[in-house]
């Protein structure tokens, strides 16, 4: 199973640090950073980088999508090249995660739209609702193939809930 992580300049470290160490722990996942170019990616905070290992167009039908936020997602709300890729990936794939400002990411560039995905009060909800997304004052929401957590506190949780699904049911021992 691949798993691309979407990686820009500016995403918040714990948007991305979460959900892949859940579900890098699941037997048999590849999980790739990815962006618009190989190499290092600063975070939000200007003092972390994670490499991306493949472009974007690299990864064109990936199982999972994973799409941070950050303050560098305001960059790319408008259609651009991360929405094309985000909506060709996702027409494909079978779980596609928008975590803290990544699900608005997610709902300007569609996918989102008349879902139901996890966000704070506040301006975040009236901009998930003004992409057409339906703003939950949860932590971490599934909605069909569409999982969005709140922040990235709940990313983890989120990770660890889609690794579970992933997985399946586990027998018990007895």
């Amino acid at each position: 199973m691949q798993i691309a992580v979407m990686l820009f300049d500016g995403f918040a470290a714990l948007d991305v640090v979460g959900p892949h160490d859940a579900l890098t722990r699941v037997p048999g996942v590849q999980v790739t950073f990815a962006a618009e170019r190989v190499g290092p990616v600063s975070s939000d905070s200007g003092r972390l980088a994670l490499v991306a290992d493949a472009v974007l167009a690299e990864i064109p039908h990936p199982d999972v999508i994973v799409v941070p936020g950050g303050a560098g997602r305001r960059r790319h709300m408008s259609n651009g090249s991360l929405h094309q890729w985000l909506r060709a990936a996702d027409a494909t794939s079978r779980w596609t995660l928008g975590v803290g400002e990544g699900a608005l990411l997610l709902a300007a560039a569609g996918p989102l739209h008349g879902r139901r995905a996890a966000s704070h009060a506040g301006s975040r909800s009236l901009e998930l609702a003004g992409h057409g997304a339906t703003p939950v004052g949860n932590p971490f929401v599934f909605d069909g193939k569409y999982a969005t957590a709140a922040d990235g506190h709940a990313a983890l949780q989120l990770g660890a809930e889609l690794a579970r699904r992933i997985r399946g049911p586990i027998a018990r021992e007895h």
